[in-house]
């Protein structure tokens, strides 16, 4: 063997000796010294032997305080608890499972105390999970980043971190503390706003930038008007839902209203069967037309405008009036479809588009009285056939009048109808009209009043004169 080689063997020889003699200096280490982590009745013992470690729990205080923080502020204060001294036979059993030279899961926590350990997790673990509550209840929840509207603009707030925390993590930390018999001492990140929250507040923005730029087209009276939302959004506050400045729409609408409305309105008629001019809606007794429940309507539109599925440039009707809608869809007050009656000379006149249908000689009412047909203008409630009239005499006594066609123009019995009853030379005749005359309706003969039904419709305008 060469000079060279021998060397080499020995080397090798000591390495050798150097690692087994390392391995077993490390394993006897491992099997006398607890690991690293090892606690009993919260004191370390890594890397003590059963002396030292006997030695030192036998100098440590054996009352365990029970503080628990929650970010370094001081939650709830509990009991002290008082632990029984460790035995050096129970520090060899405890060596046996937890010694080694490195960090084992099982090498954690290790505690004599089964009262101390209960107490922390029944009564103390309760008072934790109300804290926690209590602590939440006070806290400020986190804010998505939100939106809201100033002097016609959308403005944006940042998000706000707020102080609440997840309760569900608190308590899974502290689990995890317990079995050390230290305080136990919570660190965890505040709760973020919600999914939720920031879906909200970007739906908001939604809404405003919808609401800013969207026009409703409100049909009424015949004519469209374009509503816009940016002259109607008000000034908001961050995450809130877009209001309407109702004050601004109800003026709007007031000015619709008093522009196109057609109730209790005078309104000049140029008759068709005369070319002769009168005026209407004279009369008290007069119903035709509708007027605007302006508020109600203002409070409508606001929704419409609000309302996300409501896309801009949808037509919005008139829904809330009062009167009857006979003149809703027209772009006039009164159109070529009507009927005339003439008072004066008891005839009655039903056009169709402008065209003549019919003059029927009628009766009416009387002029004055109680039994006086109403003047003005009037429209076709609905129309029966048969019917039954009923109503008082003179004198108290009731009557009952079976007819076949029925059109009421008032709701207090004033129509138009055939009547049987009446001698056939009193229609169109004003001698008569004091001895044969009606309750106040129009009476056609019964020849004719099948033609007056078949030419006339619900809603349809009856304009009444003299």
């Amino acid at each position: 063997m060469t000079k060279k080689n021998h060397w080499l063997a020995w080397t090798v020889s000591v390495l050798i000796i150097i690692i087994i003699g390392g391995g077993v200096f490390a394993w006897q280490y491992g099997q006398t010294h607890f690991a690293p982590g090892t606690i009993i009745n919260g004191q370390s013992v890594s890397r003590l032997t059963v002396n030292q470690a006997e030695k030192k729990l036998a100098n440590s205080s054996s009352t365990v305080s029970n503080r628990v923080y929650l970010n370094n502020k001081l939650l709830v204060d509990g009991q002290d608890q008082q632990l029984d001294k460790v035995t050096k036979a129970q520090i060899k059993s405890e060596l046996t499972k937890h010694h080694g030279l490195f960090t084992s899961k099982a090498a954690v926590d290790v505690s004599n105390s089964k009262t101390t350990l209960t107490y922390r997790n029944t009564s103390l673990k309760d008072q934790v999970t109300k804290a926690v509550a209590a602590y939440n209840k006070s806290a400020t929840v986190a804010q998505p980043t939100s939106y809201y509207l100033k002097n016609g603009a959308i403005k944006k707030q940042a998000s706000k971190t707020g102080t609440q925390v997840d309760a569900a993590k608190v308590l899974a930390k502290y689990k995890t503390q317990v079995n050390k018999l230290q305080d136990i001492k919570i660190s965890t990140n505040y709760v973020k706003a919600t999914k939720a929250a920031t879906s909200s507040a970007e739906k908001s923005k939604q809404a405003l930038q919808q609401g800013l730029s969207k026009t409703l087209v409100y049909h009424v009276g015949g004519k469209d008007y374009k509503l816009s939302g940016s002259k109607y959004l008000v000034n908001s506050t961050p995450g809130s839902t877009p209001s309407i400045d109702l004050s601004a729409l109800k003026a709007e609408l007031t000015t619709i209203n008093n522009s196109d409305s057609t109730q209790g309105k005078v309104i000049s008629v140029k008759l068709l069967n005369s070319n002769k001019t009168v005026s209407t809606n004279t009369s008290t007794a007069s119903n035709y037309g509708w007027s605007l429940n302006v508020n109600a309507e203002a409070a409508m539109l606001a929704k419409k405008f609000i309302d996300s599925s409501v896309k801009t440039n949808a037509t919005v009707d008139m829904k809330n009036y009062s009167g009857q809608n006979i003149s809703y869809n027209r772009s006039t007050a009164i159109g070529s479809t009507r009927v005339e009656i003439n008072l004066t000379t008891l005839h009655e006149y039903i056009y169709v588009d402008g065209k003549q249908k019919a003059d029927i000689p009628v009766m009416s009412g009387t002029l004055s009285g109680n039994h006086e047909t109403p003047t003005g203008l009037f429209h076709i409630l609905y129309k029966q056939s048969p019917s039954t009239l009923t109503g008082n005499n003179d004198n108290g006594s009731k009557y009952s009048s079976k007819v076949s066609y029925w059109e009421p123009l008032t709701e207090d019995g004033v129509g138009m109808h055939d009547s049987p009853w009446q001698p056939a030379k009193v229609y169109g005749n004003p001698s008569y009209r004091d001895t044969y005359h009606s309750h106040g309706c129009l009476n056609n003969p019964p020849s004719k009043m099948k033609l007056v039904w078949d030419n006339t419709s619900a809603t349809e305008p009856v304009i009444i004169y003299r």
